[in-house]
């Protein structure tokens, strides 16, 4: 399946289709356990997950690239979880102690799962402060980053059957 990808005003939106249901959706994006299987592109897997899953908790992750010392570290505050529907997070990069970095954009993510014709159709909305921080971000591969995530996504859910 391909990831619809939009550029909407200080917005990135990637919507997909996924062979699976709504209450799925939500576990695979809820603990380490299932995140450390699909999250990051698959040269850049995600090697620590720490996550405290509850509104105002905090989710630090780091993903290691192919060459030596490649890692990109962020954290996720969640702002809103409503089972099965939808997760609301603030998305930042950070450095390895967990500082914010300063010249990095912060991003709130809204991560929706819609039942459709026995799938699941999931929206994720980026909303940045601006078009440019948008762009910034959108030129650093984070769309294409993302698409394959979905894709080891993907094909993770279809090992879980």
């Amino acid at each position: 399946m391909k990831t619809e990808k939009k550029l909407e005003n200080q917005k990135l939106i990637l919507t997909r289709d996924f062979d699976a249901t709504p209450e799925l959706m939500f576990e695979v994006w809820s603990n380490c356990t299932h995140l450390k299987h699909w999250w990051g592109p698959k040269e850049w897997p995600m090697e620590e997950c720490e996550m405290d899953f509850r509104e105002g908790g905090q989710w630090r992750y780091c993903l290691r690239g192919p060459n030596e010392g490649d890692e990109s570290w962020g954290m996720a505050v969640y702002q809103q979880i409503n089972k099965p529907g939808k997760i609301i997070y603030s998305d930042h990069f950070t450095d390895a102690d967990g500082s914010l970095m300063e010249n990095m954009p912060n991003m709130t993510i809204t991560v929706e799962f819609v039942a459709q014709n026995g799938k699941t159709r999931q929206i994720s909305t980026v909303d940045f402060d601006t078009n440019e921080e948008r762009d910034k971000i959108v030129e650093m591969g984070m769309a294409e980053g993302m698409d394959s995530s979905l894709n080891r996504l993907e094909q993770y859910l279809a090992e879980l059957e």
